[in-house]
């Protein structure tokens, strides 16, 4: 989604899915920006540019916090495609066989994987910082094809741009094992909660798809269940934390059994 230039009906849902945020984490931004306010302390934007760095530096600090895959999910979706020209952008001025569209996976994958190491100083932190990974993982990419240093000379005016007071999240991330692990536990995970839904009610099956899955409204998916938004929000709880619970006494198996 652009948030530069999303319409009426795209930014009245995107407020709709930060109220569903702040219900699921509790998240005080959240719930301001879902009702047209700047988080405490922060100005109100005057652009729209301004809007999306504030929104997205919320979510970041929301994921940061709490971990929830929904989050990060409203964060990939509202910078991706800004990533993705950056990436496109900088390797304009260089004939190097990378693909953007790899670079910018590797770019959220870093994210996912590293949020502790992002400071909310300000409104547009993650721009800064995604932008400084962004540029960092370039020159991972280019190392292989003996471009890193072109790359670096040509890129001097966009780094004084950028945030300098972070650390890269991606220096540690060149360890391919570490990577593989990862992917591995979140595999894991999916197969996990994928077990737990099947175990749900019908209702609760189809009240989670209508949310979580097909981005319905909690007034979209109440209409089509017949049932009130209150009556919804409960299943949608229930359904939650059966799956929760089932994850973790299964992982609580998987574990080893540190009495031998």
């Amino acid at each position: 989604m652009d948030f530069a230039f999303a319409s009426v009906a795209a930014r009245a849902r995107l407020r709709e899915r930060l109220s569903e945020l702040w219900e699921l984490t509790g998240d005080e931004d959240l719930r301001r920006l879902s009702e047209g306010q700047p988080p405490e302390g922060l100005p109100e934007p005057t652009t729209p540019e301004d809007g999306l760095d504030l929104v997205s530096t919320s979510l970041m600090r929301c994921f940061k916090n709490t971990e929830e895959p929904r989050v990060f999910a409203v964060l990939f979706e509202l910078n991706h495609q800004a990533f993705l020209q950056a990436v496109h952008s900088r390797l304009r001025r260089l004939h190097a066989n990378v693909d953007p569209a790899d670079v910018v996976q590797e770019v959220f994958l870093n994210i996912y994987r590293y949020p502790h190491r992002f400071l909310a100083e300000r409104a547009d932190s993650f721009r800064n910082w995604g932008h400084r990974i962004v540029r960092n993982t370039l020159v991972k990419f280019l190392k292989g094809e003996g471009r890193a240093a072109a790359f670096l000379s040509l890129d001097d005016e966009l780094i004084q741009a950028e945030d300098t007071s972070t650390a890269s999240p991606v220096r540690t991330a060149e360890d391919a094992e570490t990577a593989r692990l990862a992917d591995s536990a979140y595999i894991l995970y999916l197969n996990l909660y994928l077990a737990q839904f099947q175990r749900l009610t019908p209702k609760e099956q189809r009240a989670l798809t209508l949310v979580e899955v097909e981005g319905r409204s909690y007034r979209e998916a109440a209409e089509e269940l017949g049932i009130r938004v209150e009556n919804l929000k409960m299943v949608i709880f229930r359904g939650r934390r059966r799956i929760l619970r089932g994850m973790a006494e299964c992982l609580g198996q998987l574990a080893p059994n540190d009495s031998n």
